[in-house]
């Protein structure tokens, strides 16, 4: 019997459409909130932006299901740097969770990246991309960005003061009081825009509400703690129209999920990836796999037979063991027989007799 895949809609986009687990796996936040450890200095002014952001229970779950795609990805980027997982809520802040989203300062994505640290970072904005917003790139251009300020500012309060108003300002507000970076010169000390001065303690009232829901009379939508989305790289240009069919996933809901594209398609010299549903990929690369006038991937399939040991298939396929542990997220290079592979294309023809 198929599986049935249930949808939930969001102000008139089509949110995550995510399989029913058949037990409850460990939530996301619940993860989140028992790693949180960020601490302000001002607590009514925390506690007042905790009661700003549930006022409205509706508001605050909205927000939260915006979340939902982009928690999981964001948290990895953040726990591998070692950074408070505190910063992979600062898009709550930034943009609502909206990846789309745009400021007047030409501000772009659930980062808010301008154009100038977009081109400082490595982020491509031009043509049919803009890596701004989409959230594996987007993430990792922020996160360098935050550990170059955190270099130079130290403290977390002072590092999210210079992200929102910019270093320059921070430093001049430094200076305008005889201080210097990293001296333990507190916000309130400086002269910044109120919005820069609220910016941290909006970051700690979304951190305490989500954390202690019950304190402000709300319920937090639960969100497994597994990835919802997974970039797959293809081998040309591709359309999310084309993909939508082969995937089982409406083309809108594609759009959703890779708003980078800004046209619709991969660019023309790549990369070539697309952010599809984790509960479709499975289906997509069968589908590929069976049809090879599809062919799309850059990897194919391969069972492994009896007797095969990892090393002897990766010199058939032209790579390396450790590429196929990598790709496939093997823990040793211990494998069964029956099980499923994806091997590189390239070095070798993979088969697909699946």
């Amino acid at each position: 019997m198929e599986r049935r895949f249930p949808c939930r809609l969001l102000g008139g986009l089509l949110a995550l459409c995510m399989a029913t687990p058949a037990t409850a796996a460990p939530d996301l936040w619940d993860e989140f909130c028992a790693s949180a450890e960020m601490r302000a200095a001002d607590n009514a002014a925390v506690e007042s932006a905790a009661r700003d952001l549930t006022r409205s229970e509706l508001h605050y779950q909205r927000l939260l299901h915006r979340a939902e795609p982009w928690l999981w990805e964001i948290l990895q980027q953040v726990r591998t740097r070692g950074m408070p997982v505190e910063i992979a809520v600062l898009p709550a802040i930034e943009s609502g969770f909206r990846s789309r989203v745009a400021s007047s300062q030409a501000a772009v994505g659930l980062w808010q990246i301008v154009p100038a640290t977009a081109h400082r970072f490595g982020l491509r904005t031009g043509g049919a991309m803009d890596h701004r917003a989409d959230v594996g790139y987007s993430t990792r251009a922020a996160l360098d960005y935050l550990e170059y300020l955190q270099e130079r500012f130290v403290h977390w309060p002072m590092v999210l003061a210079a992200y929102n108003a910019g270093e320059g300002r921070v430093r001049r507000a430094l200076a305008a009081v005889g201080s210097r970076p990293g001296a333990g010169t507190t916000r309130r000390e400086l002269r910044l825009p109120a919005e820069t001065q609220a910016h941290f303690h909006r970051l700690m009232g979304f951190v305490r509400a989500t954390c202690n829901p019950d304190d402000y009379g709300v319920q937090r939508p639960a969100l497994p703690a597994q990835p919802m989305i997974r970039p797959v790289n293809f081998n040309r240009r591709v359309s999310l129209a084309e993909l939508a069919p082969l995937i089982g996933t409406p083309t809108n809901y594609l759009r959703t999920l890779n708003p980078a594209l800004t046209d619709g398609h991969t660019a023309a010299s790549g990369p070539h990836r697309v952010w599809i549903p984790e509960h479709r990929v499975d289906h997509l690369e069968h589908r590929l796999a069976r049809h090879s006038d599809l062919a799309l991937l850059e990897y194919g399939l391969y069972r492994v037979q009896r007797g095969d040991t990892l090393s002897h298939i990766a010199v058939r396929h032209g790579t390396s063991t450790r590429a196929l542990r990598e790709m496939n997220a093997l823990a040793s290079s211990s494998i069964r027989a029956g099980v499923e592979l994806r091997v590189p294309l390239h070095g070798g023809s993979p088969r697909t007799d699946l």
